[in-house]
């Protein structure tokens, strides 16, 4: 299996921002904040100013000019965009749940598009919080790889981190996220760079145009993430590097399948608003 590329994204979603404490912090936490700055490329800035007391988010955002301000706290790091109220932190989302229906014997469409076995490596080109990675790690089995990209270079980092340190109350969904490789990436670089066949699926599941409903856990991601549409030629690229199929997850109904060349359409059936197009590229 191929290593990873280069992670330097082009036209990477990034946002301007500062990386500071919570307030008061230990010397242990201004470490942390230092490595989250050399990794982020971003400034560290004290979060008291000359008097004692802890500055504001806001004022902190507004007397450097920025977007956004990823905080270090003793729990975990936290990015917030003072100014629309914004805040994210990593949390595996929906994964635990949907291990634990599979494991009752329920189906998961996106595991039943990709038709997974123990054993099998999985691209996911578009990491997210790597709900879905989750997912496709537990059926992949030990024996399996599972290696994820995002675009959006705090989300990846925050996922990446996530993946290494989370603790969760189910040792196996802690064990489930250290088996995920997760990268910086643009996808658009990644699979050219990727040898024919290097992965048995390859996975996609791009910001919707409108989203399902609003949200509270997913706002977040949708301002972080990339919003560009997945083009033919991504697809064509992961045609290519994949051994089995390639997988896109979109809304119910949508009108793209025809142009990416879907050739099955797995639904979760009854009310469910999203659906799965696959493109089997092997027997």
């Amino acid at each position: 299996m191929s290593s990873p590329v280069s992670e330097s994204p082009s036209g990477s979603p990034d946002r301007r921002l500062i990386v500071t404490t919570s307030g008061r912090p230990r010397e242990e936490l201004i470490a942390q904040a230092r490595e989250w700055a050399e990794r982020l490329e971003a400034p560290v800035v004290p979060r008291c100013g000359s008097g004692s007391s802890p500055m504001g988010l806001a004022k902190l955002a507004a007397a450097h000019g920025v977007q956004g301000v990823l905080v270090i706290t003793p729990a975990h790091p936290v990015y917030c965009e003072p100014a629309t109220g914004l805040e994210y932190f990593f949390h595996p989302g929906m994964a635990k749940p949907r291990v634990h229906n599979c494991k009752r014997g329920d189906e998961d469409p996106m595991l039943q598009a990709m038709r997974l076995q123990a054993g099998d490596s999985v691209l996911d080109c578009t990491l997210g919080r790597a709900t879905d990675a989750v997912v496709a790690a537990w059926k992949a089995g030990p024996e399996g790889r599972v290696v994820g990209y995002e675009k959006s270079r705090v989300l990846a980092e925050l996922t990446r981190h996530g993946l290494a340190h989370y603790v969760d109350t189910s040792r196996e969904l802690t064990a489930l996220l250290r088996r995920i490789e997760g990268h910086w990436g643009d996808y658009n670089l990644v699979l050219p760079a990727l040898p024919q066949g290097a992965y048995d699926v390859v996975y996609f599941d791009p910001i919707f145009d409108q989203p399902l409903e609003l949200s509270h856990a997913m706002a977040p991601l949708r301002v972080l993430a990339d919003c560009s549409p997945l083009s033919p030629a991504a697809v064509a690229q992961a045609r290519r590097v994949a051994r089995r199929c390639v997988v896109i997850k979109q809304r119910r109904g949508t009108a793209l399948w025809n142009q990416y060349g879907v050739t099955e359409i797995i639904s979760g059936g009854g009310s469910a608003r999203v659906e799965y197009g696959v493109i089997a590229v092997g027997a």
